[in-house]
């Protein structure tokens, strides 16, 4: 009786299937990791908008007075600014005047206007502002 010798090795099948299976897995794992870059740079993006917004809506009222009217302006090479500035008119009811009041509010539009990578994207945060009022000029008039 001849004894038949037991290889003790991988066949071409199994060496192509475990090939097969870590490609698979190497390609998930590139695309979880690509995703993931990618969400940390767009919110890096909107961090950056949102104090940019904060930090000129902190300004407002600092350097000059709040009036209505428009300016626009950059920040940088990517991002562009548009302050619109209103009087807000407060609705009141039943039978109150509110003329002449201590305190006159100013509803503030600032957009952000970015542009990364071809793609223009607005951001528009708007507050009220409260405002000595000017006597002289009518109410709700422009």
């Amino acid at each position: 009786m001849i004894k038949q010798k037991k290889s003790k090795g991988f066949t071409l099948l199994e060496v192509l299937v475990a090939f097969t299976l870590l490609a698979i897995t190497f390609g998930t794992i590139m695309k979880i990791i690509t995703g993931s870059a990618k969400n940390t740079q767009k919110a890096s993006r909107n961090t950056k908008i949102a104090l940019l917004a904060q930090s000129k809506m902190d300004e407002l009222g600092l350097f000059e007075k709040i009036e209505e009217g428009t300016s626009d302006g950059d920040f940088d090479d990517y991002n562009h600014w548009q302050l619109d500035i209103e009087a807000y008119d407060v609705p009141y009811e039943g039978d109150v005047s509110q003329e002449f009041t201590s305190v006159e509010l100013m509803e503030v539009t600032l957009t952000i206007i970015s542009n990364y990578g071809g793609k223009e994207r607005r951001n528009e945060f708007k507050t009220l502002r409260a405002v000595t009022p000017d006597f002289s000029r009518p109410r709700g008039k422009k």
